[in-house]
């Protein structure tokens, strides 16, 4: 038996994601084996997976006429275009299936919300390499016993609620799968645009059923794709998930911190001490962008504040801004991405300070509190370093991240459409005075324990593809 592995990461193209795969990635390399990802040639994660360290497979973008059109008579007759693969996916899979020998890979890790999971993993398959599914959400499949990460709900641990739960449960699935999630969220015709397509594209991806359970697999309706049914790596804090989720034999859990990430220093010289910090992060616009970053794609786009699919993240920074100015014993530090040059040169409190982006690992460190939309990496982060937050959720995943945070007590949700300064300023306080909710942070980030991670990774993988990492 192989002691050292050729282990591929074909993950979506989004930085949290694949921030959260490098520390996996790290320690595999540490026990001798070979780590490679997957990644669009022209993408700017080519770079961004060398400068940490890992070697970039490029796969080459499709584009016409590489591949047949449909025919005539297909294009018409709507039930085949679901039930049959157009050559766009056979052309993908000889790619993929090209890829998988020359690098010699035994094991690949598969994110849970790419758009080509379904026809990735028959690859996989069919060349006998052992697949983990990997999510950085806790995202799950389609069961009446708790609510999709999209929703805020609770779950209750009541048994004479468990019929009508699992009801309302079930109506939160319903719209989770057909829907891009909160319409507030998003312009209302990219709302209405990019929900039809998402329902579209998970009834297509049923064409990849037979096949699945040809290979002795199934799918299963998820929050984001139908995916298939096999084992999952989550990256997130088990102490976090619902329990019924978290008892899934099926589902791993890696929440560690790549503590080894290059990120540049940040000038603290710059932060009074004596005062308590807090750190603001907003720094992705994607939420409000029709479709994830694509392949040649910048990373940090600028955007344009008045358009009306912002103005929820601009209220939401002034309100943020407004809050910070009134109390000059707080200090506050802002990543806000995309929104950088639209306030870099207003004016603002000498205790504000504003930056494009942060090294936030570096920042939250030294921080009380941590002001966040509840993006997973951001939260999993903050857990990691004991700081208790204020979630402003505003579309998916981070509805049930928040829920989370407030089950668990290490922080509270602000309604993010109508919370004011004077409102904001009440939160912090009432967030920097609860020891219970510090003690809690703390607990929880007691439980990190990188170690015991890993073990369960490896005996996770052991115990599901026979493969000893």
């Amino acid at each position: 038996m192989k002691k050292h592995y050729n282990i591929g990461f074909l993950l979506t193209a989004e930085h949290s994601c694949f921030n959260a795969a490098f520390g996996l990635a790290h320690i595999l390399q540490e026990r001798g084996h070979n780590t490679v990802f997957f990644v669009y040639r022209e993408s700017v994660f080519v770079q961004y997976v060398d400068q940490h360290g890992f070697k970039p497979i490029k796969i080459a973008p499709i584009v016409e006429p590489q591949a047949t059109k449909h025919t005539i008579r297909r294009r018409f007759r709507l039930w085949k275009r679901f039930t049959e693969h157009g050559p766009n996916v056979l052309l993908k899979q000889n790619r993929l299936a090209a890829l998988i020998e020359e690098n010699s890979l035994d094991l690949c890790f598969l994110d849970d919300v790419r758009d080509d999971i379904n026809l990735s993993s028959i690859v996989f398959a069919k060349m006998g390499v052992p697949t983990i599914l990997v999510s950085y959400t806790f995202a799950s499949r389609f069961l009446p016993e708790y609510p999709p990460i999209f929703s805020s709900l609770i779950p209750s641990d009541k048994a004479w609620s468990n019929l009508g739960s699992k009801f309302i449960y079930t109506m939160l699935w319903v719209w989770t799968i057909g829907t891009r999630g909160r319409a507030y969220s998003y312009d209302c015709f990219d709302y209405v645009e990019d929900s039809l397509r998402k329902l579209i594209d998970q009834i297509r991806d049923i064409s990849f059923e037979p096949e699945l359970r040809q290979l002795g697999m199934s799918s299963a309706w998820s929050e984001w794709k139908r995916r298939p049914q096999i084992p999952e790596l989550v990256f997130g804090h088990r102490a976090l998930d619902w329990p019924v989720i978290a008892s899934n034999a099926s589902r791993c859990y890696f929440g560690a911190t790549d503590l080894s990430r290059k990120l540049a220093d940040f000038d603290w010289s710059i932060v009074e001490s004596g005062k308590h910090i807090v750190y603001c992060s907003i720094s992705t616009a994607r939420g409000f962008e029709k479709s994830r970053v694509s392949a040649s794609e910048d990373a940090t786009p600028i955007v344009d504040l008045s358009k009306k699919k912002f103005r929820m993240a601009k209220r939401y920074l002034e309100v943020v801004l407004d809050c910070f100015s009134r109390r000059e014993d707080w200090q506050l530090i802002v990543a806000c991405g995309p929104f950088f040059e639209a306030f870099r040169s207003s004016a603002h409190a000498p205790n504000t300070h504003i930056f494009e982006r942060v090294p936030q690992l570096e920042v939250l460190k030294k921080a009380d509190l941590a002001i966040t939309w509840g993006g997973a990496g951001t939260v999993r982060e903050c857990i990691n370093f004991g700081v208790p937050m204020l979630v402003f959720p505003a579309w998916t995943d981070q509805f049930g991240n928040a829920a989370r945070i407030v089950a668990h007590n290490i922080g509270k949700r602000g309604n993010i459409l109508d919370v004011t300064a004077t409102e904001l300023i009440e939160m912090v306080e009432s967030v920097l005075a609860d020891k219970t909710i510090r003690a809690s942070a703390n607990e929880m980030r007691m439980q990190c324990n990188s170690e015991q991670e890993i073990q369960g990774v490896v005996d996770f993988v052991r115990r599901h593809t026979e493969l000893t990492l």
